[in-house]
């Protein structure tokens, strides 16, 4: 586990050919490079490191108030029903709801916005259900020098923000360097798409809940 502190080191004896800490308004710009770095790659990909399992404890649930961190759904919510079998609600768009609203259909669907907070709105789900609910979440972000790195490479936030710094500086070796970034983004992508030992090469399905879908 990389703190942001190690990754500012490397970056420094790259940049400066010292492993120290830059100080003042260098050291604010580079912390500040390395979150971006981190929220750069978690708007390009869902990576692992960022879906979360909620399940939320509350009596009624017509309409459920997200996490501040809820940045969109994974997967269909599930309800558990007495016989522990899930039932999906698959997310519609707000145009469809007039579509599904009289039919005999489970479903929710999404309404606020990043600064207003999200809000699920569920049809046909039942009083006092116990749900499961699976959705990305924001980086955590990299304020302060213990942060640890939430990405699986972060070799790829030290690139980043070299490059950051190359690009300010108008240096040549800055297209070398972003170059390697995205190629280790790239790499990043590809290992969370190999399929684990053990697994499958299809989506396991049952009558009434596909996990993942």
């Amino acid at each position: 586990m990389a703190t942001l502190s190690d990754i500012l080191y490397s970056v420094n004896s790259f940049l400066d050919l010292e492993r120290e800490l830059p100080t003042g308004t260098e050291l604010l710009t580079r912390v500040n490079f390395a979150d971006q770095a981190v929220k750069d790659a978690a708007s390009i990909y869902r990576f692992k490191e960022f879906e979360t399992l909620y399940y939320p404890s509350t009596s009624t649930i017509a309409s459920l108030t997200l996490p501040t961190n809820f940045r969109e759904l994974s997967s269909s919510p599930a309800e558990m029903d007495s016989s522990s079998t899930f039932k999906a609600f698959p997310q519609v768009r707000l145009e469809e709801i007039n579509d599904n609203i009289n039919k005999d259909n489970d479903f929710c669907y999404l309404l606020g916005n990043d600064m207003e907070g999200h809000t699920l709105i569920f049809h046909g789900l039942t009083d006092n259900a116990t749900l499961s609910l699976q959705y990305q979440r924001y980086p955590s972000g990299m304020a302060t020098l213990t942060d640890i790195c939430e990405l699986p490479d972060p070799e790829y936030v030290k690139q980043k923000v070299i490059s950051y710094v190359l690009q300010s500086r108008s240096d040549d070796r800055f297209p070398q360097i972003e170059a390697d970034a995205q190629s280790r983004l790239q790499n990043m992508v590809s290992r969370q798409m190999i399929q684990p030992k053990g697994g499958v090469n299809r989506t396991p399905t049952n009558q009434k809940f596909v996990m993942g879908e």
